[in-house]
């Protein structure tokens, strides 16, 4: 019986054993290769009317439909909360976050009587941004920062024109 540990290839009687020995004299088991296997079948898709199947929407496109629809450049308090809200639902952003964006700038959230008035919210969370670094407000610049960054993803979906 020749030994073929080093060259890789089993001999002729090598295959023919079931058993042959190894480079220290002991038994090793010989391995066949296995006839190809035909492919498998996948599994047919769920039907679409199956009230269990659900559409998960990637962070991408839960920004390109907040930034399809809504302007943060150009947007009213009551357009944040519904841009927030497809937000959420995407899963890009939690519920401080949402809190961080619904409670404004300042603090307070926005006056109830320019509820339908336009703002430039990335130019507020700028300058809030800014007040907080020239107070060394950590939480503040925290805040602000977290705010721009899901603001800036929204406005840079848009097209421009």
């Amino acid at each position: 019986m020749r030994l073929s540990f080093f060259s890789g290839r089993p001999s002729a009687d090598e295959t023919l054993s079931e058993f042959s020995p190894g480079p220290m004299g002991r038994a090793r088991r010989i391995m066949r290769s296995k006839p190809p296997r035909s492919l498998d079948r996948r599994p047919d898709p769920p039907p679409l009317d199956n009230p269990d199947a659900r559409v998960r929407v990637s962070t991408e496109a839960a920004y390109l439909m907040a930034g399809d629809r809504y302007d943060p450049a150009s947007i009213t308090p009551n357009e944040i909360v519904d841009m927030t809200e497809i937000l959420l639902a995407g899963r890009v952003i939690t519920r401080g976050d949402q809190a961080i964006l619904l409670n404004g700038p300042t603090g307070g959230g926005y006056p109830p009587d320019r509820a339908g008035s336009p703002r430039d919210l990335i130019a507020d969370w700028q300058s809030a941004l800014a007040a907080s670094v020239g107070r060394s407000n950590l939480n503040g610049i925290s805040r602000a920062t977290q705010a721009l960054g899901i603001l800036g993803r929204v406005a840079a979906t848009r097209m421009p024109g």
